[in-house]
């Protein structure tokens, strides 16, 4: 067994450590080794424009759906269509944080971009549902590495202090892809076909892929294991066990969630069983986890680091309220009449927001040096426009509504992008570390938004319930015509459907709760954040190498 030096060990400032392996950091990174030029610009230009499509991919199908669900005569399916791609996407980037601290990131990131191909054409050219489902879930799979490779990226070729601008864009580029993906998704499915929602990926993915093989440099990883091959280097430091569990218990928490209240009663066998082996297996994950330590995918000494932990929170909660507005907001225009495609030119002021919020950000971080004040202030806010959401009604005209949405949305994705930054100061005295650190913030975030998604799903389905049933007169049928879909109420009659748009309005209200919450909750996990000055920082980690 080889020697391992002092500063090798486990200590609470070094939780990354390594016990029964050779651990030695890579220490060439230094200012020469930063991408600069050409070089950059085309680099992270790739690195955008797989984010997008990224992104793109999670909205897209969102108009789509309906005409998928009747071409193939599988409404009990459609869930998974989008089910099947977040849950591949978040169950896989703790993995992919174990992969990149272990090989180079450019053959991760390719492999990544391949498998996103592989699955987008799979998904085009679907004979089935179950095959365009699982089309889905290898697409997931590619942008769980796609997502985890670009901010691996990012922290191994740029400057600490230049960071929060690249977040920036970031968060620009999803927030445009959200506006972009269900126009775009509508304009394929009327004018041409519902497979070029997917097979839009193919030209885009070759030409991100190719600026990756031919600029971004084969740089050795982090952590290198002399000695051992290729195979016994994965085997020593992916977690397999911890990677099926993690996407077990997410699947039972989703389908448990997904199902409740909906598609089967609460209390029925269909829903507990779910919810019972998550459970267990949750119990087991940690268990597992904390038995692998260091080699985990998830390493509890990590969160002894009060900044990962507050980080991780943080962006739990905003990750959380951001995907809930954006899925929801919709909704309300819908039950006012306007068609899928209107209600997402409506939500524009909301989506535009993120984009300046995103860029107003960044500015202040790169001007000041500081992200913490970002983190705390700017959530406040989202506290406000979520409490007047909560105050609409079916008559709420639309420049008030604008209002509102502006609010939510300038103070939710500056401060999100902030969580990245916090994270990547924090670990500047350990930037083998940041990959996996930066994993577990992704994941977690994620994980926040499919369970926030599936409660707001419950809570809407319960409101509506509750409002529609003080409605005199309106028979069963009608009931679960609007459940199924809340664009039947145009198509009502006369004499009831103000009466039914009033009690759907009103039955969505309680779902703004949700960002409300979990904004105040933000605000307050930004108190366990160190406030570095990234700068300071950035010159800490060039100093150690």
């Amino acid at each position: 067994m080889s020697a391992v030096t002092a500063d090798e060990k486990l200590s609470p400032q070094d939780p990354a450590g390594q016990k029964d392996v050779e651990h030695r950091p890579r220490t060439e990174l230094n200012s020469n080794s930063y991408l600069r030029g050409t070089e950059f610009i085309l680099v992270f230009s790739a690195l955008l424009l797989s984010i997008f499509l990224v992104s793109l991919d999670q909205t897209i199908v969102a108009t789509a759906l309906p005409r998928i669900v009747s071409v193939f005569d599988s409404l009990d399916l459609a869930t998974w269509v989008a089910a099947a791609y977040f849950l591949t996407e978040a169950g896989l980037m703790l993995c992919v944080g174990q992969l990149v601290a272990t090989l180079p990131i450019k053959p991760v990131y390719l492999a990544s971009i391949f498998l996103f191909e592989v699955g987008s054409l799979l998904c085009g050219a679907a004979p089935s549902m179950k095959v365009l489902i699982f089309g889905r879930a290898v697409a997931g799979c590619g942008a769980a590495g796609i997502t985890i490779c670009s901010i691996a990226t990012i922290a191994s070729f740029t400057r600490l202090e230049d960071r929060p601008v690249l977040f920036g864009l970031f968060g620009g580029i999803i927030a445009i892809s959200s506006i972009v993906g269900p126009l775009l998704g509508g304009a394929f499915t009327d004018r041409v076909s519902w497979r070029w929602c997917f097979y839009i990926n193919l030209p885009f993915g070759v030409l991100s892929a190719a600026a990756m093989f031919f600029w971004l440099p084969h740089r050795a990883p982090f952590r290198s294991l002399s000695g051992h091959s290729l195979l016994s280097r994965l085997n020593l430091t992916l977690d397999w066990i911890g990677t099926a569990l993690c996407v077990a218990f997410s699947t039972c928490l989703l389908l448990g969630l997904e199902w409740g209240g909906s598609v089967h009663p609460w209390n029925s066998v269909a829903v507990i069983v779910p919810l019972c082996i998550f459970g267990v297996l949750a119990v087991l994950f940690i268990m597992w986890e904390w038995r692998r330590d260091l080699h985990a995918l998830v390493p509890f000494q990590y969160f002894k680091r009060r900044t990962q932990t507050g980080a991780c929170l943080e962006g739990f909660f905003l990750l959380t309220s951001l995907i809930v507005s954006v899925y929801y907001l919709p909704m309300w225009y819908q039950i006012n009449g306007r068609s899928s495609v209107q209600s997402g030119i409506d939500i524009l002021p909301l989506m535009l927001s993120y984009v300046v919020s995103s860029a107003f950000g960044s500015g202040v971080t790169s001007k000041t040096g500081h992200y913490w004040y970002l983190m705390f202030a700017l959530p406040l806010a989202s506290i406000a426009g979520a409490a007047l959401l909560f105050t609409v009604e079916a008559t709420t005209a639309s420049p008030k509504l604008f209002g509102y949405q502006i609010l939510l949305g300038v103070s939710t994705s500056g401060s999100y992008q902030s969580t990245f930054v916090s994270v990547q100061a924090e670990w500047a005295d350990r930037p083998q570390e940041v990959s996996r650190a930066s994993a577990i913030l992704t994941f977690l975030s994620y994980f926040g938004a499919i369970i926030g998604l599936s409660i707001a799903g419950t809570v809407f389905d319960n409101g509506l319930n509750t409002q529609l049933s003080r409605v005199v007169g309106l028979s069963p049928e009608v009931i679960s015509a609007v459940k199924q879909s809340v664009t039947v109420i145009d198509s009502l009659p006369s004499n009831i459907r103000q009466e039914v748009m009033n009690a759907a309005a009103l039955g969505l209200r309680p779902v703004f709760l949700i960002p409300l919450v979990c904004a105040a909750l933000a605000s307050v996990s930004s108190l366990m954040i160190r406030d570095y000055n990234i700068r300071e920082r950035a010159m800490l980690t060039e100093s150690l190498n």
